[in-house]
């Protein structure tokens, strides 16, 4: 009986452990869940197109990503700058895509799949582009435009007149953090900031480069899921050749009509009298930096 009672104690005891050894295992697999929920991989292949070596950069011209991105050709960086001396112009590589939502998008786990091909000319390069700069200078107005607001307004100089206002330009099916999201996140974190001013006659423009895809359907659910419903910040859509009458000018350069799809990134600050006020090229600039040129752009006048 004795001996009966002990082996009793003696399986609940290692039912016990077993039990609290599952928890554990299953708390540790949901906080490392939790902690990489900023980050995502994906795995691609895709050719250099043109070796950035001033920050370990390459433009790649990657496969497209099923179920996240279409094929484009990317600025990308490398997470390891010891990775950067594997590549070369027209090679194929595998590797990683990481989209950290904190830190951005980068590759690593590069590997040479053997397979080479010729690049674009010289005159063609992807980063001519990408940094390509404005042709207008600061003061200089826009022609006459025409953009339709998802909401039904149309949005033209007399609509924006009165007030200093900011353009940017995106596409809803960008997927990448710091990449049209970053734009449309700085543009919210100014609304928030210009509220805090005294400045109230003010607008924002976010205007797509893929009109076609982006309907008006589409870009009324891309703003209402986000939160970015305000009154004075209008997502607008219009034909291609009235998106570039007004990008043009201030250095776009992108192509969503075929693939691989590509553009760069352009912002700009205009007073009221829709005078070039200030032109930000890139994804480096701030939500403060942003509002502080729009609050210049006011009082200047």
């Amino acid at each position: 009986m004795y001996l009966k009672s002990q082996l009793v104690i003696m399986g609940k005891v290692i039912a016990l452990s077993v039990l609290l050894a599952s928890c554990q295992v299953k708390v540790g697999e949901n906080n490392e869940k939790n902690i990489n929920t900023n980050l995502s991989s994906h795995s691609t292949r895709g050719y250099v197109q043109e070796l950035m070596p001033d920050d370990n950069s390459a433009f790649i011209h990657h496969e497209e990503i099923s179920g996240f991105m279409d094929e484009m050709v990317m600025y990308l960086k490398l997470e390891d700058p010891s990775e950067y001396s594997k590549l070369k112009v027209g090679h194929q590589y595998t590797f990683d895509m990481i989209v950290d939502k904190d830190d951005g998008t980068y590759i690593r786990n590069i590997v040479p799949t053997g397979r080479v091909k010729e690049v674009s000319i010289a005159g063609d390069k992807s980063s001519d582009k990408w940094f390509k700069k404005p042709i207008f200078e600061l003061g200089d107005r826009l022609p006459d435009f025409s953009l339709n607001a998802s909401d039904g307004k149309v949005i033209d100089q007399s609509k924006l007149k009165g007030g200093a206002w900011a353009i940017t330009f995106i596409f809803t099916r960008c997927p990448l953090p710091d990449y049209c999201p970053m734009m449309s996140l700085r543009f919210h974190e100014a609304v928030n900031l210009l509220k805090e001013t005294e400045v109230k006659n003010w607008n924002l423009v976010s205007l797509t480069i893929d009109p076609e895809f982006d309907t008006n359907e589409v870009l009324n659910e891309y703003k209402k899921v986000r939160g970015f419903e305000y009154e004075n910040w209008f997502f607008c859509r219009a034909s291609l050749d009235e998106v570039r009458k007004v990008g043009d000018p201030l250095g776009l350069s992108f192509n969503t009509q075929e693939f691989p799809i590509e553009h760069n990134l352009r912002t700009a600050v205009f007073d009221s009298e829709g005078k070039l006020a200030e032109v930000f090229s890139g994804n480096k600039w701030t939500a403060k930096e942003l509002t502080e040129s729009i609050i210049k752009a006011t009082i200047d006048k």
